[in-house]
């Protein structure tokens, strides 16, 4: 769907960008990467949950225009998650509903024990991707829940099935450079 829509989709795309927080000391989301850390450090004192050099791969890249989009399923959504989007500002540029993210995880409340750390991990991980790109000139990451839709059951060759996706998104995707008419 993404590819008819905007083109060239990457998906499992990787980035050179650095995991650690103070790598992004000098930006404008350093301070709050940091406090994002302590956070979920502090949570269940799991402090070394930065495992990767890098940014782990995206789900899909679009280039044009730049931007992430993530595709949530349960395990998203845990305590660490809900930490950390807890100390989102308010006028952060995020391409998803970060009240709507925050409600789903105290809903399911997930728990990955394997490793200890998972939760953190992949909580951190998501923050960057929300985070991450906009330093780089990218337009604000969107992200899917999987249970809201049968996302599968869309064929991108239909015209009315492409709006319906569009309409989904709620105009979190970017208008940027359509390939095709909706």
């Amino acid at each position: 769907m993404l590819t008819v829509i905007y083109g060239e989709c990457r998906v499992n795309h990787s980035f050179p960008w650095p995991a650690q927080p103070e790598a992004y000391a000098n930006t404008h989301i350093g301070n709050l990467l940091e406090q994002i850390r302590t956070a979920l450090g502090d949570l269940r004192g799991h402090r070394d949950f930065i495992k990767s050099a890098e940014v782990p791969p995206c789900d899909y890249f679009i280039s044009d225009p730049p931007f992430i989009l993530e595709f949530d399923e349960n395990q998203h959504f845990s305590r660490p998650r809900l930490v950390a989007l807890s100390l989102y500002p308010y006028d952060t540029d995020i391409g998803f509903s970060v009240s709507r993210w925050v409600k789903i995880c105290r809903e399911i409340d997930a728990k990955d024990s394997e490793p200890l750390d998972r939760d953190e991990r992949r909580a951190w991980y998501d923050t960057l991707r929300d985070l991450v790109p906009c330093v780089h000139g990218f337009r604000p990451t969107v992200r899917l829940y999987a249970a809201d839709y049968p996302w599968c059951s869309l064929d991108a060759a239909s015209a009315d099935n492409r709006q319906a996706f569009v309409g989904l998104m709620n105009h979190r995707l970017p208008p940027g450079n359509r390939k095709h008419n909706l």
